[in-house]
């Protein structure tokens, strides 16, 4: 195993190497990210949105199953 290993100052430059690329990897990662969603808001923002009806729900009953009881305290 090599010397500098066992040398009590060395260890603390390698920790903080560790640390320094751990930091770098998440600036960069999220740098990354950044430009994306710029990107992206960039798209959405250049197309033309069509007015679309707003979706609407329906309930059906399915066949073979009671309505729902509603349970009040009328009596």
């Amino acid at each position: 195993m090599p010397d500098f290993l066992h040398d009590p100052t060395a260890a603390i430059y390698m920790a903080l190497a560790v640390a320094l690329a751990v930091w770098i990897g998440i600036f960069a990662f999220l740098w990354r990210l950044d430009r994306q969603a710029r990107e992206l808001r960039r798209r959405l923002e250049q197309t033309p949105r069509a007015e679309q009806p707003a979706p609407r729900a329906t309930i059906e009953t399915r066949k073979g199953h009671p309505e729902a009881a509603v349970a009040t305290n009328n009596e």
